[in-house]
């Protein structure tokens, strides 16, 4: 293989890996919403009054049967291992530890011996949607209810106000939080595939051009820098040169283009946020086409074509 496909290859290889390892991450991440409170406790994932991003887990010691209604949303006051938090969920979903705690309602930490865990997530007090966007999911007002509530709750006597988690709730993570999931790491994996697909079609195509470079200049396979010196044409900052009616584009990408056998040429000026780019257009029979990137060098882009239409009598359009 030329040094020249490695050399032009590498940093895409680098981000293609670096993206697979991140599809791995949210592959694990995934996998934890999919396991039981108790699985995720034993495995030491475990809530420790901070944000987490992915499911977690607390093992309850004690709960307010007394629920906390807030917009139409119920709040449980739950103790756990690293203090007391409000979860946000139905009488439904923790049915049996509200049973349990009803017939041990005069007990202090009645679950502790009942191992009652949950797989859970964490909503901050605050987060980011784009770059100047922020959602605020705990008010004031709420967190003056929370306060309030705790005040007034059984729990107040077992943990003081500074155990109280006022920067975040916690809900149970349910089907609809698990399918949110799975979606990302198809997304993930979808893009992952393109990326790396791209990139094996873009290291093929590369190779393919050095073994035609190969065939058309044998003498010079071996030292190709020695061309730069022998062609009838080059320009350093195109990275492009001509020799023989060979075309060679040697800049990012590695393109062997023979003149006579293109129907036609054009140069397209394509726009962007980042300026203007100009790419060289060949076009064969039977629709195929090969594309030469120019950047930016608008003067030394049309240098070029004068050289074409004048000493080679190539024609060639200018598309701006």
């Amino acid at each position: 293989m030329h040094k020249g496909i490695l050399r032009r290859t590498w940093g895409m290889w680098i981000l293609t890996v670096l993206l697979g390892l991140t599809v791995a991450i949210v592959g694990v991440l995934v996998s934890l919403g999919f396991m039981s409170g108790r699985e995720l406790y034993e495995q030491k994932v475990i809530y420790k009054m901070e944000t987490d991003a992915s499911s977690t887990s607390i093992k309850v010691l004690d709960i307010d049967p007394s629920p906390l209604e807030i917009d139409d949303e119920t709040y449980y006051l739950v103790k756990h291992n690293y203090g007391v938090s409000f979860l946000r969920t139905d009488a439904s979903e923790i049915k049996q530890i509200l049973e349990f705690k009803e017939a041990l309602s005069e007990k202090t930490n009645a679950l502790a011996s009942s191992d009652f865990y949950l797989n859970i997530r964490v909503v901050d007090e605050k987060e980011k949607r784009g770059k100047s966007s922020v959602q605020t999911n705990i008010t004031p007002e709420m967190k003056e209810a929370f306060e309030e509530k705790f005040k007034l709750s059984p729990l107040s006597v077992q943990a003081t106000l500074d155990k109280l988690d006022l920067k975040h709730f916690l809900t149970i993570t349910d089907s609809a939080a698990r399918f949110v999931d799975i979606a990302m790491f198809i997304v993930a994996v979808v893009f992952f595939v393109i990326v790396f697909g791209w990139q094996i079609i873009r290291v093929r195509r590369i190779k393919k051009h050095y073994a035609r470079f190969d065939e058309i200049f044998p003498d010079y396979k071996d030292n190709m820098k020695r061309l730069l010196d022998d062609a009838e044409y080059l320009d350093d900052k195109l990275c492009v040169l001509v020799k023989d009616g060979i075309l060679v584009s040697f800049g990012t990408e590695f393109k062997v283009v023979d003149l006579e056998e293109a129907v036609s040429a054009s140069v397209f000026r394509q726009k962007s946020k980042w300026g203007a780019k100009f790419n060289f257009t060949f076009f064969y029979e039977g629709r195929k086409k090969e594309e030469v990137p120019l950047g930016d060098l608008q003067d030394n882009v049309v240098d070029l074509v004068h050289y074409l239409r004048e000493v080679c009598s190539y024609n060639v359009y200018i598309q701006f």
